[in-house]
């Protein structure tokens, strides 16, 4: 036991240390150099000293003018720039109107200036996630349109990409996007990020983004579907399909929120599947990872618990599925809430695991443990409070090949442990089965003993009735005889065994299977010893020899054509 123990504690600190040094790769991997920043002043970013060569990203803060309902084009498309006339600021880079307005649909204009001295370097604008339907002037020429801007929102047309344009080679720029929304709750805006970069970096670093993305979906959409295709192998263990499900699901909603990907192959997919996956991969996934869950660690959540949780993702699903986009982007909160709860609920699932010493329960808590930290870094890199990249994109591929390990594992142990259990009962049903043939061995044994003694209790009432026919010297004398036999067997019943100790050898030998009783008949047959004979030694009926005749050819596994005598004979 103690070695035993010693065990398990080396295996779980090497799984710590493993663990600890994986997220730290994952950590110096994810973390990228430190972004400089230039705060907007009077809306204005000023790059006449800035050297790309050196800086070659800059995170775009600070407050431009932003003007509600307010378009600098007139009816005819012709450019007016006085249309603009009240102005009111917003804040980047999270540049959202419902910072200012209630209403979430609606339209209007986020202008700010660049100022820049020699601009010899081409420079991109990034904005990560667009909520609106945008069109982009600069210095009174249309730039870019990102969609289909309109006033009416049957005629708004939604590009869900990230807005990404190369800027004029010009000293002065005045950026103007005209924006409108119907269709997300936020209001229109540029949601995450928003960064000027410079032309060749920008280039490299998505192309390095589009290919981590798709190794990683790749690997994921694999391993979802090893673990589904594993789950036909061994149906009764379900937690390989839910998990498959989970792995499946999970990745759709981080190809549709990673944008990226999606776009590279799908690019004219419209912004109302990309919104509708996000929730769909989302609420299926929790249903997913809940069933999941449970088939690991049955018992410690009410069923009807478990029930109302995959009920509520399902219904979350068809909620999607059913609204208008606008409408079920309003579930967001909700989606969030409840996906805290069932990380609350697993863990709680994984500490009572770990409690009662279930296997593996502590593994799969370090794990949901540090899917949990890096989906609050992910939390935290999307409210821009620090910056670091692919770390959810990496954590969650950790997470899916850890689980993937541990659900092979666990079938492997269960495998061994069955294997084991059918192996025990065989050797119970072996000992049972001998331990009847001693039974019925003994019942025949005693059956003629009591015969026996009913021919003596018989006798006995006939002398205490005075009946003639027999006396106690009668009597005595028979019991003598009886015992001085009884003890003449018993006395050859001895010399026969010493006498025959090496053929019991090598018939053990050759026949396991064979009890001690079986092997004191099979000397007795050897020896060419008649039924009747037999079962006087044995202190049974004729009967019951005949039986383990038969029942000892069986054990021999021996055909009709072989005698039985003959055959003890040759060994």
């Amino acid at each position: 036991m103690k070695r035993l123990k010693k065990s398990r504690i080396v295996l779980i600190k090497k799984l710590l240390r493993r663990l600890l040094f994986s997220v730290l790769l994952i950590v110096q991997i994810g973390c990228t150099p430190e972004e400089e920043s230039l705060i907007m002043k009077d809306a204005t970013i000023d790059l006449t000293n800035w050297n790309f060569g050196q800086h070659p990203e800059i995170s775009v803060q600070g407050e431009s003018f932003f003007y509600w309902k307010q378009w600098p084009i007139d009816e005819h498309k012709n450019f007016k720039p006085e249309a603009l006339k009240i102005a009111d600021t917003i804040t980047w880079p999270t540049a959202i109107w419902t910072q200012k307005i209630k209403e979430g649909q609606g339209y209007g204009t986020f202008r700010f200036f660049i100022k820049r001295k020699n601009p010899q370097k081409s420079v991109m604008l990034n904005i990560a996630r667009s909520l609106a339907a945008v069109q982009i002037w600069i210095n009174g020429k249309e730039i870019y349109s990102h969609g289909q801007i309109s006033k009416i929102a049957e005629d708004e047309e939604i590009d869900g990409r990230p807005l990404r344009f190369e800027l004029p080679n010009e000293r002065d720029l005045d950026i103007m996007f005209l924006i409108s929304n119907h269709k997300h709750r936020l209001g229109g805006g540029f949601a995450i990020k928003t960064a000027l970069l410079e032309k060749t970096y920008f280039m490299r670093h998505n192309k390095a983004n589009i290919l981590i993305e798709g190794v990683v979906t790749f690997l994921i959409l694999l391993f979802g579907a090893y673990q589904i295709l594993h789950f036909f192998s061994f149906p009764k263990y379900s937690y390989f399909l839910y998990f498959g499900m989970f792995c499946l699901l999970g990745v759709s909603r981080q190809l549709f929120v990673g944008e990226g990907l999606v776009y590279y192959f799908f690019p004219e997919i419209s912004f109302d599947i990309v919104q509708k996956m996000r929730y769909i991969g989302y609420y299926g996934g929790l249903a997913s990872v809940i069933l999941y869950h449970d088939r690991m660690f049955p018992g410690y959540i009410p069923k009807k618990i478990i029930q109302a949780s995959v009920l509520i993702s399902i219904l979350g699903v068809l909620y999607v599925v059913i609204t208008p986009v606008f409408y079920s982007t309003y579930s967001a909160p909700f989606f969030q809430i409840f996906g805290l709860l069932v990380i609350i609920m697993g863990c709680y699932q994984m500490i009572l695991a770990v409690r009662d010493k279930k296997p593996y329960a502590k593994g799969m808590l370090i794990s949901m443990g540090i899917t949990c930290t890096l989906l609050a870094n992910d939390l935290l890199n999307a409210m821009m409070i620090i910056e670091t990249a692919y770390i959810i994109t990496y954590g969650f591929l950790f997470y899916v090949a850890f689980q993937i390990i541990l659900n092979n594992r666990i079938q492997l142990q269960t495998e061994k442990r069955l294997v084991k259990l059918s192996s025990d009962i065989e050797t119970m049903s072996d000992r049972i089965n001998k331990r009847e043939e001693e039974i019925t061995e003994l019942r025949s044994e005693i059956f003629q003993q009591l015969k026996s003694k009913e021919k003596l209790v018989e006798n006995m009432k006939k002398v205490a009735s005075n009946d003639t026919s027999i006396s106690i010297q009668n009597l005595i004398a028979d019991l003598r005889s009886e015992l001085l036999e009884d003890s003449q067997l018993i006395l050859i019943k001895n010399d026969i065994e010493a006498l025959n100790q090496e053929f019991a050898r090598k018939l053990k030998m050759t026949h396991a299977n064979l009890t001690k009783t079986d092997l004191e008949i099979c000397t007795y047959l050897r020896m060419s010893l008649s039924r009747k004979e037999i079962a006087r030694l044995r202190f049974t009926s004729l009967d019951a020899v005949k039986k383990s005749r038969n029942r000892l050819r069986k054990k021999m596994q021996l055909s009709e054509e072989v005698d039985l005598e003959e055959y003890l004979k040759s060994i």
